[in-house]
């Protein structure tokens, strides 16, 4: 005991006095102080224990790199394998994501992407993450930009005509429409077409606000709105083919009996509604003899038809026509 206390002494007056000063005490907080420190390690230990969980169908977002251009999304997921803390192994696949940067060739010429670990995202705050790997790790793109585009715009009409003796005409506008949507689709739209405009028993001129046709229904959207379109009416005005020639329509019988001498006028002017892309060719006046049996000389009406049932024959100049008729001389009576 005595030897203790000469290495106490012995050693004391070595050791500073704030040290000396209330020894015990100190050393308690000393050991307390480690034991403490010790407790914290393990339990941070224990929590930055990294676990491997692998995690199906998480969602990739691709992010044009270009200013002013749009990608529609595509719904795709990839799988990933990665290292989270312990505490927090329960995560799900709505957790992460893939950022994924493409540029607009690589839009228009659906040109593969690389997926990588770079890109995995998280959307929970996490102390750690180490990313083992993704699944696949190319991935077709097969997306579409959004964009804009201006188109004129074709005016249609529905079926019923207008009223007899008038025409109508749809004014196409002269400002093109704006329309949105995918571009690939945008690429395939020429005009767009309007609703169908009622025509009938119509005789006057109007204007009229009419909604426009997406060729793609939803998916392609009309940013401008009903457009103006403009329909002319107008009365027919008669449209005169010169020189067309008369024919004669004989009867079974006198067709074998009788020949045609003389025949004045040898052609008309005929009188037609005004009918869009119509030809003389689709005209044929004509005399009607069939009824005539005898030799003489008959005055007879002229009468016209047509192969094409849009036309109406208005007038023919002259009316009538003048046709000599001589019987067929047989060869032993000469």
């Amino acid at each position: 005991m005595s030897a203790i206390r000469n290495f106490w002494g012995k050693i004391l007056p070595h050791v500073p006095h704030i040290i000396r000063h209330d020894f015990w005490r100190k050393l308690f907080a000393l050991v307390f102080a480690c034991l403490l420190t010790g407790y914290a390690y393990q339990n941070v230990k224990s929590q930055m224990e990294l676990v491997k969980i692998d995690v199906r169908g998480v969602p990739v977002r691709f992010v044009a790199i270009e200013e002013g251009v749009t990608l529609i999304p595509r719904d795709v997921s990839a799988d990933i394998s990665v290292e989270v803390p312990k505490e927090q192994k329960s995560l799900k696949n709505t957790d992460f994501y893939l950022e994924c940067p493409v540029t607009r060739y690589q839009v228009e010429t659906d040109m593969p992407v690389e997926l990588r670990q770079d890109m995995v995202r998280s959307n929970v705050v996490l102390e750690e993450l180490r990313v083992l790997s993704v699944n696949p790790n190319m991935l077709p793109l097969n997306i579409d930009i959004m964009d804009t585009k201006d188109v004129p715009v074709h005016p249609v009409s529905d079926s019923a005509e207008v009223m007899e003796g008038y025409q109508a005409s749809l004014v196409q506008p002269e400002k093109p429409v704006t329309i949105r949507g995918p571009k690939k689709l945008l690429d395939t739209i020429e005009y767009l077409e309007t609703e169908k405009i009622p025509l009938a028993n119509v005789t006057k001129s109007f204007s009229r606000q009419v909604d426009l046709v997406s060729p793609y229904d939803k998916n392609i959207e009309i940013l401008s709105g009903k457009v103006k379109v403009e329909v002319k009416v107008e009365k027919n005005k008669p449209r005169a083919f010169d020189g067309i020639p008369v024919q004669v329509l004989f009867g079974r019988t006198g067709a074998n009996n009788l020949i045609i001498s003389k025949i004045q006028p040898e052609s008309v002017t005929v009188l037609v509604d005004s009918v869009p892309d119509i030809s003389q060719t689709q005209i044929h006046p004509f005399l009607d003899l069939s009824d005539v049996t005898r030799p003489g000389v008959y005055t007879v009406d002229i009468k016209c038809w047509s192969d094409n049932g849009r036309i109406k024959v208005v007038e023919v100049i002259p009316a009538q026509a003048t046709v000599t008729l001589e019987p067929v001389v047989s060869p032993a009576s000469k």
